[in-house]
């Protein structure tokens, strides 16, 4: 209990021991006792210069309401006519006041009910086929090789016609040849290959960077002279390909079918 008596440092102390409030400070809560002593009241006086019209506490609570954590977000200049405040004063309040920022929204793939329980039954058929514990002689995930292909990798620069311009006085007194961009519709590329085991993609000793580590690697042209490996065949149409599956048929006799697979690994939260 608090006496009429007491200065602002008893004040204070009493209720920084009795109470402990979050959001300010000793220094803070000593500076609001001492105040509030000598003013007489807890209500703001009218203070100089243009009071706030934009960023009041109805407007920003309307922001919060609107932008915080919405899947479908409106947009800040939607929130500004809505409110009738001008953009300005929306960033304002989302940087200054609610101390939120936007943040991009990554892809992933779609998952239905379906996806989930086909990657359930692919999950359970591939443990009883390959083991579940370590210890146990039906084990066998550390033959197991997973790889995946990346996709088409141009050898020609794509034309951006926002960025690709020419500068004349006008556009007839520029050279035809100068305006022309010639693109081809089919060109050249190039696709990536790799693989990852049991023991990692790189030894976790190794250099990281690609160049580092092939300077340092010893090949092994016949490391898998018995076949003593899994490969993982996959739905994707490139691995689905002719070629594809005669080296796979003729080098990789023992493998994960793709009907022992859900159709969509795809990674899910």
């Amino acid at each position: 209990m608090l006496k009429k008596c007491w200065g602002y440092r008893k004040i204070t102390k009493k209720i920084w021991q009795d109470y402990q409030p979050d959001g300010i400070s000793y220094n803070g809560l000593l500076s609001l006792s001492k105040r509030t002593i000598k003013r007489g009241t807890l209500e703001d006086k009218v203070r100089p210069g243009r009071p706030k019209a934009a960023r009041t506490v109805t407007n920003i609570e309307q922001i919060k309401q609107r932008h915080l954590h919405q899947k479908h977000n409106p947009g800040q200049r939607s929130t500004a006519v809505n409110l009738g405040i001008s953009l300005a004063s929306v960033h304002r309040a989302m940087k200054k006041d609610l101390h939120i920022k936007p943040f991009h929204k990554f892809k992933t793939s779609k998952m239905t009910n379906d996806h989930v329980k086909s990657r359930v039954k692919s999950a359970k058929t591939l443990l009883n086929k390959y083991g579940r514990k370590e210890d146990t002689k039906k084990f066998s995930w550390h033959l197991v090789i997973n790889s995946d292909y990346s996709a088409k990798i141009g050898l020609q620069v794509p034309n951006n016609t926002k960025n690709n311009v020419v500068y004349g006085e006008t556009r007839e007194s520029i050279p035809r040849e100068l305006l022309e961009a010639p693109t081809a519709n089919f060109f050249k590329g190039f696709m990536m290959w790799g693989a990852i085991s049991w023991r990692g993609l790189i030894p976790k000793n190794d250099p990281i960077f690609i160049d580092e580590f092939l300077d340092e690697y010893e090949w092994r042209h016949e490391r898998y002279m018995d076949y003593d490996y899994i490969y993982q065949d996959d739905y994707d149409s490139i691995h689905r390909a002719k070629i594809t599956l005669d080296f796979i048929e003729e080098n990789m006799p023992s493998r994960i079918m793709p009907e022992d697979q859900a159709s969509k690994l795809a990674y899910k939260t």
